[in-house]
């Protein structure tokens, strides 16, 4: 069967077999037609995110990725590979949370598609994607450092507009006054509601304001401390000390990763393969109207 490689739009024109006046369809990969709105659409996607490059060359790409993606999904439907309505939302909570709701069926159709390719490549190239145990057991003795977890510290807040307002406060602190429940009367952090706790974290990872929770020790309360966001008053619950992570704990993580890593490399060979037996035609007239 004959195959078109598109590189440029100027080169898909002359690849196209005949002109044809149905302006609907963009491209055809045996006998199933890419509809031109969704090229057209895709491509004012990327020139709005890329506006340097030559619309043209935009197209190009575009249009190469959605014949990839056409061949791969014929492919998936010869070996029997769906996904269903419920893999769909199972994705989309993952993606999204639990209470997310989009009544928006293209979004749907399209993390749907991408589910289809995700799952057909696997299903062609999972075995030999899939790293050996000791190649698992060299990465981790080679990037120990990236799963180190820094000292940490558990602490509560109670952040209020005015200066006065937390000088009050913290005086009543001082006197015996729970923090928990002040947080709970008087703090306009979200966090307010549940006493004012805040989750784990590591210098840095906060604005700098909350790095001087690392200067209190455990059950100590802050001086009132300024930020943007108002005055604070802090007490430490707990300090984590550093934990480096064992194999056991990242050996899925890094299985991943590295399985992933090799899923890309092995897939452009893959698509490769899969066009050269595909019969391809483009619509010449509707990239013309994309130059």
């Amino acid at each position: 069967m004959k195959t078109f490689s598109v590189l440029l739009v100027a080169a898909l024109a002359l690849a196209c077999g005949s002109r044809s006046g149905d302006d609907g369809w963009a491209a055809e990969v045996d006998g199933v037609k890419i509809p031109a709105s969704e090229l057209r659409r895709l491509v004012d996607e990327r020139a709005d995110d890329d506006p340097n490059k030559k619309r043209e060359d935009v197209a190009s790409d575009v249009l190469q990725r959605l014949v990839n993606d056409q061949v791969v999904l014929n492919h998936a439907k010869e070996r029997g590979i769906e996904v269903t309505l419920a893999d769909v939302e199972a994705r989309l909570r993952d993606l999204h949370g639990a209470d997310w709701k989009d009544p928006d069926p293209q979004y749907r159709e399209r993390v749907r598609r991408e589910m289809i390719l995700e799952r057909t490549a696997l299903a062609d190239l999972g075995a030999r994607a899939r790293a050996p145990e000791s190649s698992l057991h060299a990465y981790y003795e080679e990037h120990r450092a990236d799963y180190m977890t820094p000292v940490r510290v558990q602490m509560r807040q109670i952040v209020v507009a005015e200066r006065p307002k937390a000088e009050e406060l913290r005086a009543q602190l001082e006197k015996g006054a729970d923090f928990a429940e002040l947080a709970r009367a008087n703090s306009i952090g979200p966090e307010a509601a549940e006493g004012g706790v805040l989750p784990p974290f590591a210098k840095g990872q906060m604005p700098e304001a909350f790095d001087r929770a690392f200067e209190l020790e455990p059950g100590q309360i802050s001086v009132v401390i300024a930020s943007p966001y108002g005055f604070h008053l802090f007490r430490v619950e707990s300090k984590l000390p550093v934990h480096e992570a064992t194999y056991d704990e990242v050996r899925e993580k890094i299985a991943v990763e590295l399985t992933e890593r090799t899923l890309d490399e092995l897939r452009r060979e893959w698509v490769r393969d899969l066009r050269k037996k595909a019969e391809i035609r483009v619509n010449d007239r509707v990239l013309e109207t994309l130059q």
